[in-house]
């Protein structure tokens, strides 16, 4: 009842700041109102299922804009998933030297804040190395600062990445049930063996193969399923503030912005510069070269209208190559625990 309770005065909150105008409101609704509740009252509401519900509806809205693509436009992005790799060496080397130099945090802690995947395989990562929670409080800043600052830069325009479908013939119906069971299915077999948003990834690929043969054709995502999913995605990430006192929160707060901030500037000056380079759009490689939060810029991409399919393929390539590598070593540190 509790967490039904929040979710709701989330929604409430986040329509009403939707309503008076404040870009991606519904978003920044639910982390507020979540995040006071978490630090105030100690509780956070349970959504047991909604990063897969976040992940398969994400997943299948950026599946359908594979229809207008082809190995041409496939082999145009190359060049800028190259300048990805030097982007992220770099975002990580110079947050680490500050974090190492500059704040005096020892090398383990250093690396994992600095780590740009996502928040399950971190903390994974700190039950394993026993580290600080101060690496945390990098984390929830990473992930909040990213969020509130692509939501205010990029207004929303939800008519545009949004269109209206007619009703679902039985036939279409079955179909898309199909598709999610087979993304569910085939994201529980790769989360086992440590693949990052497994469900989001399946889900991509299968409705681009299920695009490509014609079994989705005028099928749209509604309205009202990236609404929900950007109501759950602001719960869950003011939930993660539960179990760290405001005292904690200040006194590692401005480390951790000037680590994340120093990441963000460094994916803004390589998405200048191969704008310039590869005459595409500086904002959407901006997106594609933010440090994390796959799930809030899918959101919000969506919502501003921008290429969805090009910013995530730069994101998803991150996170697999990023998360093998934590991944296998959880693995072996256990398997010698084990031993």
């Amino acid at each position: 009842m509790k967490s039904i309770l929040c979710l709701l005065i989330a929604a409430a909150v986040g329509a009403a700041l939707q309503v008076s105008g404040v870009p991606h409101g519904l978003l920044l609704g639910a982390i507020l109102v979540t995040a006071l509740v978490a630090t105030r009252f100690g509780f956070a509401p349970a959504t047991p299922y909604g990063l897969g519900y976040i992940q398969v509806t994400l997943g299948i809205a950026t599946g359908l804009m594979f229809e207008a693509w082809d190995s041409a436009t496939a082999s145009a992005m190359l060049p800028s998933l190259g300048v990805l790799l030097i982007c992220l060496t770099v975002q990580i080397a110079l947050a680490g030297w500050w974090l190492t130099r500059g704040a005096g945090w020892n090398r383990t802690d250093a690396l994992l804040a600095v780590y740009p995947g996502a928040l399950a395989a971190v903390f994974d990562l700190l039950e394993s190395e026993k580290a600080s929670s101060k690496v945390i409080i990098v984390h929830l800043m990473r992930l909040l600062l990213i969020t509130v600052l692509v939501s205010f830069l990029i207004p929303g325009q939800a008519s545009v990445a949004v269109m209206e479908s007619a009703p679902l013939s039985t036939g279409m119906a079955l179909t898309v049930l199909a598709l999610i069971g087979l993304s569910i299915v085939i994201g529980r077999l790769l989360l086992v063996i440590g693949v990052p948003a497994p469900f989001m990834l399946t889900a991509i690929l299968l409705t681009a193969v299920f695009v490509k043969s014609g079994w989705l054709h005028s099928f749209h995502m509604p309205d009202w399923s990236l609404n929900l999913a950007a109501l759950i995605l602001g719960v869950r990430i003011g939930s993660r503030f539960q179990g760290l006192g405001l005292a904690e929160l200040g006194r590692h707060g401005r480390t951790a912005l000037v680590s994340v901030g120093l990441m963000i500037v460094v994916a803004a000056v390589f998405a200048e510069v191969a704008a310039r380079w590869l005459g595409s759009d500086p904002l959407s490689l901006w997106l594609a070269y933010m440090p994390g939060a796959i799930e809030t810029i899918a959101i919000v991409a969506f919502a501003g209208g921008l290429n969805v399919v090009f910013i995530l393929t730069h994101h998803l390539a991150r996170m697999v190559l990023l998360h093998f590598a934590p991944a296998l070593l959880v693995q072996v540190r256990r398997a010698r625990e084990e031993v």
